[in-house]
C-alpha cells in the first residue's frame, strides 16, 4: 500500500469516529431515544415484538407474581415510554390475543380468551396512545396447535399415541367439551393426561400482544444522511471533522425536535354540574404544548327555578391555563384561571342581588385543581373532576324579592368582595385530534 493510500485509510478512520462522535453528542444537545433506534436497515424493514402474559387457571385477572409477568409488565412499561419519547420508529400494527388451554367447555374457553386478551389491552392502552385502526384482535383462541407443537418438541412417552389424538377431529357437538379431551384421559388410567397438564397447560393460559414497527420518515432521512457522511466519494478526499460536524449538525436538531412531536387534541365538553342547575353550558379545550392546555367553559342561565323568587340566572367566562404532569393531558392537573361574569341571584329570600344596573359583570380570577381519566376504550371519551377557587371584586345592586313583581324595588347598592369556590366541575368531554406539534422541519 502506497503512502497516499495509508493516508487516505487513516483519515477515512478517524472520519468515521469524528462522524459518531458528533452523532452521539447531537451538537451538544441530549438525543436520548434516537441514536437507540437508529440501525442500518433496508428502509422497507419491519420489525417483530411480542409480549406475553401468563394466567392462572381458570382466570382473568393480571398476577405480576405469576410465571416471570413481572419481567413482562416492565417491557410493556418501558415499550411505552419508548413510544412517547422516540420520532425514529412508528407503530404500524399491533394485534391482541387472548388464549387459554383446551380442557374446559366451548363457552368458557371462548369467555376466557376474550377476557385475557381485554385485561392485557386495558393495561396496554392505559399506558400509550395506540390508535384504533392499527389494531387486530383474536380472541377465541384455544390452544391446541401450540399444544401440539409442544409435545412435537418433547420427549413425552407415547408422543405418537398423543399427536395422533391432537391431530384428531372434534367429533363434539355444539357447546360440550372437545372430544380429543376425553381421549387424552383415557390414556394410561389418566397419567399421560396429568404429565401434558401439569408439564403443558400453565403455558398455554395467556394473552399476548404483537407489535409491528417500521422506520419512521425521519429515520430514513437520518440513515440516508449517515450514509453520505461516512461513504466516501471515490477519488475525492475525505471531509474535514468541522464539514462532518455541521453536515450532521441540522439533521441531529431535526431527531431531536421530532422526539418531542405529540399528537395535539381540541376536547369539547359540558359539566354535569351545571346541567343539573340547568345551566346551559358547553368547553372547549385545546392541547398547547406536552404540558400545557387551554380550557374555555362558557355558561348561561335565564330562567327562573319553580317560582319568580328563586333564581340563579348568568352569563359567565372562565378561561383557564392548565398545566399537565403528564404528556398525554390525563391524570392530575392545576390551573389558574380567570372569571367574568354577569349575575342576578334569588334564593326565596327578602333579597334578590343583581350586578350593578345588569351592566357591571365582576371579573376576578383564582387557581383550580383537578383529575381526568379516560372512560372509553380508545380514551377519545373523558371523565374530569376539577374544583377551583377565586378572589372577586363585586358592584351589585340589592333588590326586594317579590314574587309578584317583576323586578322589585331597589334597597341599596353595594361593593364588596367575594372569596370562595368558583368552580364545581364534573365534567364529561370527547377529544378530536387537530395537529402534532413541534413539527421538525423536514431536511432537504
Amino acid at each position: 500500500m502506497n503512502r497516499s493510500n495509508r493516508q487516505f485509510g487513516v483519515n477515512s478512520t478517524l472520519r468515521r469516529c469524528i462522524a459518531f462522535m458528533v452523532l452521539a453528542l447531537g451538537m451538544f444537545i441530549p438525543i436520548e431515544g434516537v441514536m437507540a433506534q437508529t440501525h442500518m436497515i433496508d428502509d422497507d424493514a419491519q420489525s417483530r415484538e411480542e409480549m406475553r402474559i401468563r394466567y392462572r387457571v381458570a382466570k382473568t385477572y393480571l398476577d405480576k407474581s405469576y410465571m416471570g409477568n413481572e419481567a413482562t409488565f416492565e417491557r410493556i412499561v418501558e415499550w411505552a415510554k419508548e413510544r412517547q419519547r422516540d420520532s425514529m420508529v412508528k407503530v404500524v400494527a399491533v394485534e391482541f390475543c387472548g388464549a387459554c388451554s383446551p380442557e374446559g367447555s366451548v363457552p368458557f374457553n371462548h369467555y376466557l380468551s376474550s377476557t385475557r386478551l381485554t385485561r392485557l389491552e386495558e393495561y396496554v392502552r392505559e399506558r400509550v396512545d395506540i390508535p384504533e385502526d392499527i389494531i387486530t384482535r383474536s380472541d377465541h383462541y384455544i390452544a391446541w396447535e401450540e399444544l401440539e407443537q409442544m409435545v412435537v418438541e418433547s420427549d413425552i412417552e407415547n408422543k405418537e399415541d398423543i399427536l395422533a389424538i391432537l391431530r384428531s377431529e372434534n367429533t363434539s357437538k355444539g357447546n360440550q367439551l372437545d372430544s380429543r379431551i376425553g381421549k387424552l384421559q383415557a390414556m394410561d388410567g389418566g397419567k399421560t393426561w396429568r404429565r401434558i397438564f401439569d408439564s403443558y397447560f400453565a403455558h398455554l393460559r395467556n394473552a399476548y400482544m404483537v407489535i409491528v414497527t417500521e422506520k419512521s420518515d425521519l429515520a430514513k432521512r437520518y440513515d440516508s444522511r449517515v450514509r453520505e457522511i461516512l461513504t466516501p466519494v471515490s477519488g475525492s478526499e475525505p471531509q474535514s471533522a468541522r464539514a462532518v460536524r455541521m453536515s450532521a449538525a441540522p439533521l441531529v436538531a431535526t431527531a431531536v425536535a421530532g422526539a418531542a412531536a405529540q399528537r395535539h387534541y381540541m376536547y369539547v365538553k359540558t359539566n354535569v354540574v351545571g346541567l343539573a342547575l340547568l345551566n346551559a353550558n358547553l368547553g372547549v379545550e385545546f392541547d398547547l404544548g406536552n404540558y400545557l392546555s387551554l380550557n374555555i367553559p362558557v355558561s348561561y342561565s335565564a330562567i327562573n327555578y319553580f317560582k319568580p323568587t328563586i333564581k340563579f340566572r348568568n352569563f359567565s367566562l372562565q378561561p383557564e391555563l392548565r398545566v399537565w404532569p403528564m404528556k398525554n393531558h390525563d391524570g392530575l392537573f392545576v390551573g389558574a384561571h380567570m372569571g367574568f361574569a354577569y349575575y342576578n341571584f334569588a334564593f326565596d329570600g327578602d333579597w334578590r342581588y343583581q350586578d350593578h344596573n345588569g351592566t357591571t359583570p365582576t371579573l376576578g380570577g383564582g387557581l383550580s385543581l383537578g383529575y381526568r381519566l379516560p372512560i372509553s376504550k380508545d380514551k377519545n371519551w373523558k371523565l374530569e373532576f376539577a374544583l377551583g377557587a377565586g378572589v372577586y371584586p363585586l358592584h351589585y345592586d340589592v333588590f326586594h324579592n317579590l314574587p309578584n313583581v317583576k323586578e322589585g324595588m331597589l334597597y341599596e347598592v353595594r361593593k364588596g368582595n367575594y372569596i370562595g369556590l368558583d368552580n364545581v366541575t364534573i365534567g364529561i368531554s370527547y377529544r378530536i385530534p387537530y395537529k402534532k406539534s413541534p413539527n421538525p422541519k423536514r431536511v432537504k
